[in-house]
């Protein structure tokens, strides 16, 4: 079963994203920060992260950008999960090296088929 992990600080949030995952037939690891992220990442296979891009203790573009640099991680698929979906804040997220961004609040049919495309795609 592939594993995705949900970087998210507001609890109904996380909440919502880790009930729609089980719905969907997927297991879901859970980070309130940024160094819970990582800490998660070192210790276990992720197939896809679903980032919140407003965290405490470490912004979201820091942790994408450290995702990024560790050859362990690198090619772990990134979908922004944000309250900024402005076109601006979008093109900024993509450029960093996010493969989709999800508004919020989230729509859920939007959310089922970004998370199958990208762990359909986990591997290329």
């Amino acid at each position: 079963m592939p594993e995705i992990l949900i970087v998210e600080d507001d609890l109904l949030n996380l909440t919502i994203e880790a009930d729609l995952l089980k719905s969907l037939g997927y297991g879901s690891k859970k980070a309130k920060n940024g160094f819970e992220a990582l800490d998660i990442l070192n210790n276990m296979k992720i197939d896809l992260i679903l980032l919140d891009m407003e965290l405490p203790k470490m912004h979201g573009l820091e942790l994408l950008q450290r995702i990024k640099l560790n050859p362990e991680t690198r090619n772990i698929k990134v979908i922004a999960v944000t309250g900024h979906s402005d076109p601006e804040s979008k093109e900024k997220f993509l450029k960093a090296g996010c493969h989709a961004v999800l508004a919020k609040p989230i729509n859920f049919g939007d959310f089922g088929s970004q998370v199958e495309i990208f762990l359909t795609t986990a591997d290329s």
